[in-house]
């Protein structure tokens, strides 16, 4: 074992579902805006290709799912690290929006019986 870093290995555990996904993304991250970039200079889908340089993560599709949950090549997507964290927290964001909206709306009607304010 020569302890070269060699991008192109396969990790050691779904070492088939990581070749299927990188191959089908033609080792080139697979974002076409979910980051919030246009991606206007590589026609719509982020230009980052596997290699020395950058690593693509193979993750799932849906931010909110983890990557246990989705084991199927469908349900996943190879990503750069900037498109992987921007999707991400785009997401939480979402999500911690939809629960404040939801939370709002509770204080909307005294459900307890008290009098009301």
């Amino acid at each position: 074992m020569s302890g070269a870093f060699d991008p192109f290995r396969p990790p050691l555990v779904g070492a088939a579902t990581w070749q299927a996904v990188m191959a089908a993304a033609g080792w080139v991250c697979e974002c076409t805006g979910q980051c919030g970039k246009t991606h206007a200079k590589t026609a719509g889908r982020c230009g980052i290709a596997h290699g020395s340089a950058h690593c693509l993560a193979v993750v799932p599709a849906d931010p909110t799912v983890s990557l246990r949950e989705a084991v199927t090549g469908a349900d996943l997507v190879a990503l750069c690290a900037g498109c992987q964290t921007a999707v991400k927290r785009a997401a939480t964001k979402a999500a911690e929006q939809a629960t404040a909206d939801s939370t709002d709306h509770l204080d909307l009607f005294d459900l307890t019986g008290g009098e009301a304010a």
